[in-house]
């Protein structure tokens, strides 16, 4: 992920729910409901950052009978960063 691309991703609203999605995915992959009941989001806003944190490469998805996100290596680097 290039510079521009974080400084992006910083700056679009919501920054704060995607940093607790990201903290929440750290002890490993979890379910967007699982998500957001641990957070006491609503699951629609789950996906939504779910799935803008995956457009910019912090969120991997494992799809199965579930769809399981884990983060990416990217992710960790970018949280050693911010």
């Amino acid at each position: 992920m290039s510079i521009t691309k974080v400084d992006e991703l910083l700056a679009l609203p919501g920054w704060e729910t995607r940093k607790k999605i990201i903290e929440a995915l750290r002890n490993g992959p979890k379910t967007a409901y699982e998500i957001s009941k641990e957070l006491k989001i609503n699951y629609s806003t789950a996906r939504y950052h779910l799935e803008l944190l995956q457009k910019f490469g912090l969120v991997s998805v494992r799809k199965g009978r579930k769809y399981y996100y884990e983060l990416t290596k990217n992710a960790n680097l970018l949280l050693a960063s911010v």
